[in-house]
């Protein structure tokens, strides 16, 4: 496994990055998204040296893998909910290397803002930190490049090698497009990603807010009973912590604090 330093991004993954992010293609020497350049950052009350090396790295793969810049920040410490789910997210990443090659992914299940999200993009951040290819997303996002695909080859092949042909793949949010009905689109792009995924042994993270009756109901009972086979299932219930998390940021801009990148 290559340390994340020395581990490029390809010349078409760098390209799309480049052209959607135009000041990533500087260097550490003038570019970096934690201390500015400064040479310090203050965190948790004490200024740090920064790894600016490091945390433009880890800064282009994230997004490279499609994980925004508040999740990039975030770690396991910033996770309030309910402590199982941490006991099967340890059991899956201590043990990647048998989940990914069985094709085994995650699937989180529960209320809103119990920290499903936040979790699943924590898993993928640790398994591009392990050294795999990994695409995060929305599932409407997916449905949006789904179809943009019909009519461009160029995001045709893009939607192929993101979506179908990363390592470990994350769908964010299942169910918010349906809307309470059952689309046939949502449930086409569903089965041709996840039935092509299945067969290839490639593992999907997967949350929603859905109950496992209305998850049937929007895109299938065959999609339900793939999604069963092929994850470890984590439910998170409890609160609504977003309020909280809102109240821990604004502190931390009062105090001009910086989260490094991690």
């Amino acid at each position: 496994m290559a340390d994340i330093r020395t581990r490029y991004l390809s010349d078409s993954e760098a390209t799309r990055l480049y052209r959607n992010h135009p000041h990533l293609g500087k260097s550490y020497d003038s570019y970096c998204p934690t201390c500015d350049k400064t040479g310090t950052y203050r965190w948790r009350g004490l200024d740090h040296d920064c790894d600016c090396e490091y945390q433009l790295q880890l800064h282009k793969h994230y997004l490279a893998a499609g994980i925004g810049v508040t999740y990039q920040r975030l770690g396991w410490d910033d996770y309030h909910g309910p402590t199982q789910a941490l006991t099967g997210i340890s059991k899956y990443l201590d043990r990647h290397e048998q989940f990914v090659r069985r094709g085994m992914g995650m699937y989180f299940t529960g209320s809103y803002g119990t920290g499903k999200t936040m979790l699943a993009n924590l898993v993928i951040k640790e398994l591009i930190k392990f050294g795999y290819s990994a695409w995060a997303t929305t599932f409407s996002q997916t449905v949006e490049m789904f179809t943009a695909g019909w009519s461009d080859k160029t995001e045709k092949d893009y939607f192929q090698r993101k979506f179908i042909n990363s390592e470990v793949l994350l769908l964010d949010d299942v169910g918010k497009e349906l809307r309470g009905t059952r689309i046939n689109l949502a449930e086409t792009t569903f089965d041709a990603i996840l039935r092509q995924r299945v067969q290839a042994g490639r593992p999907t993270i997967i949350t929603t807010n859905l109950k496992p009756a209305d998850l049937e109901q929007g895109y299938g009972a065959a999609i339900l009973s793939l999604i069963r086979e092929k994850s470890l299932e984590q439910v998170l219930n409890g609160n609504d912590f977003r309020a909280a998390a809102n109240n821990r940021e604004m502190d931390e801009i009062d105090k001009g604090e910086t989260r490094p990148i991690i």
